[in-house]
């Protein structure tokens, strides 16, 4: 299937079926429950500094946060930014406010056993709660679990693997492979450890508060460097997403419908693949109605974290300010004139039809300009294997279409070996994803902030793959042996170490449409258990 495809499919699934799927079951639980995230907010206050049965509500909670966070909701948040401005952070808010009762009532499901068994020990995880429920359920189960650990192996290791990488590189100006798999081995032996021994499960819930510290401390620095700035962006960003964002020197503006999408897709998305997984974590802290009522307020410290970032990339200035970098080709437009505005990007007079011949990295149409989503791209060299490419490209309706390279001295033709992804632009433009990072801590504090804030991420990206290792091993029934269990533990580091790696290009994508059919279907079985999880409520 080729990448344009993939890509289209992974959008239309998460807008179309699996964010309103998860957010119709917030609005079911928020009236059946009457108002968990409000009625239930200072017991979950008061469960967070209390010991539980297990690991403590406190060190579950702030794993199950953080883990679902993680180093793919940062970059996905300064991805949305780069987007959608400061109109990105009221999504960001009205998500935490749906989704906390989802997770309320995920943590109840999964944390007690099924009606008439009465052993939440052999329970855990939703996947174990609906085969110990049999009979037709025990299909559901099969499905659940089979999905479960498909999206352990294809999204979460090679999504918050990409993202340290990424931001590694940026900030360190180097290839930050070695980072993310640095990432990915420490996040498997802690997943390992944690599924083998209670101690491993308490050290993993303290490793994830000591990054959710370090993350907050590298949020508050990079606010506080320029408060005026920073604050301001709280004033802006409900304007920006009632009626769009403004054009901001380079950065060209971006129409309400544009940032809604950019939010939902980048950074509430990742955050919301771990539905599913969410309850292992929580049902760790034991006294599940108390780490259930702390599950619903856990959501708050995401939407503290985000907002600390949204604030450091707006109010840095970093999100409209180029940069020299890199980009697949195939994710911009190629267009007859500049694009100054975002109602400029939408005449059709505009984006190129035809040929696009590139000799020695510059096009023979210098006449034509290219542009990623919110910007144009300043001296731009196009690129491919890392040399300057000398190629054929073909546009429709400014989108790149066909790749063409050298089959001969006189004559171009299409390439099985290579692709419009091989094909990369470098120039000045306007930073995204990492490179996106980086540019707003740099400008926040120079080369502390930014080291600070490599190690946060980097921290993050440890605890989310962590957290989905626990989640994939709990997953498992606890009749199974348990080295099965530990070894599915390792399934996000396997499934990151082949994308990184290039063995696997297509798994991240491939990932990210299992992450949404994952969302989808816990929230259809949240809805049809809603009437039980109220009563487990109280």
């Amino acid at each position: 299937m080729p990448d344009v495809t993939l890509a289209s499919l992974h959008d239309q699934l998460w807008l179309t079926v699996a964010l309103p799927a998860l957010a119709l079951a917030g609005l079911v639980l928020t009236i059946r429950g009457r108002g968990p995230q409000w009625r239930r907010f200072g017991a979950g206050l008061r469960a967070l500094g209390r010991p539980g049965e297990g690991v403590g509500h406190g060190l579950a909670g702030t794993l199950g946060a953080l883990g679902s966070f993680g180093a793919a909701t940062a970059i996905g948040t300064a991805t949305a930014v780069s987007l959608g401005g400061a109109g990105v952070l009221p999504y960001v808010w009205l998500f935490g406010i749906l989704v906390a009762p989802v997770r309320w009532g995920e943590t109840l499901l999964a944390g007690t056993d099924a009606p008439g068994r009465g052993d939440a020990a052999a329970s855990g995880s939703l996947p174990r709660r609906l085969l110990r429920m049999g009979d037709r359920f025990r299909v559901a189960g099969v499905a659940l679990l089979l999905l479960t650990l498909a999206t352990a192996f294809a999204w979460a290791g090679a999504a918050h693997a990409a993202a340290a990488g990424d931001a590694a590189g940026a900030l360190l100006e180097a290839d930050g492979a070695a980072f993310a798999y640095g990432a990915l081995a420490l996040g498997a032996l802690l997943a390992i450890f944690a599924l083998a021994s209670p101690k491993g499960t308490a050290l993993l819930g303290w490793v994830a508060i000591v990054a959710l510290l370090t993350v907050l401390g590298a949020g508050l620095w990079a606010v506080f460097a320029d408060p005026a700035a920073t604050f301001a962006v709280l004033g802006r960003a409900f304007g920006d997403a009632m009626n769009g964002a403004e054009a901001a020197g380079p950065f060209t503006g971006a129409l309400a419908g544009e940032i809604a999408t950019a939010a939902a897709l980048h950074a509430l998305a990742p955050q919301a693949a771990s539905t599913g997984v969410e309850g292992s974590a929580q049902a760790l802290g034991g006294g599940v109605k108390a780490q259930a009522a702390a599950a619903a307020v856990l959501p708050l410290v995401q939407a503290i974290v985000a907002t600390a970032l949204v604030m450091a990339f707006v109010g840095s200035g970093a999100y409209r300010t180029r940069v020299e970098m890199s980009r697949p080709m195939i994710e911009g437009r190629v267009y007859t004139m500049a694009v100054a505005t975002a109602n400029d990007r939408s005449e059709p007079g505009r984006l190129y039809q035809g040929f696009m011949r590139i000799v020695g990295g510059e096009p023979r149409n210098p006449q034509l300009s290219f542009g990623f989503e919110r910007g144009m791209v300043e001296d731009p060299v196009y690129e491919l294997d890392d040399e300057p490419a000398n190629v054929g490209m073909e546009a429709r309706d400014g989108l790149p279409f066909r790749l063409m390279v050298s089959g001969s001295p006189r004559s171009l033709e299409p390439s099985a070996r290579k692709s419009l992804s091989d094909l990369r632009i470098r120039g000045k433009m306007l930073p995204t994803k990492g490179s996106l990072y980086a540019a707003a801590f740099v400008a926040a504090g120079g080369d502390l902030a930014s080291k600070l804030a490599l190690v946060a991420l980097l921290a993050l990206a440890v605890v989310g793959l962590a957290f989905w290792g626990v989640g994939a091993g709990r997953a498992l029934p606890t009749s199974l042996p348990a080295p099965l269990a530990l070894a599915a533990g390792a399934l996000p580091a396997i499934g990151g170490a082949l994308a990184v790696s290039g063995a696997l290009p297509r798994l991240l994508s491939v990932g990210g449409i299992l992450a949404a059919c994952l969302v989808a279907a816990t929230s259809l079985l949240l809805i049809l258990r809603s009437r039980e999880i109220t009563k487990l409520g109280g």
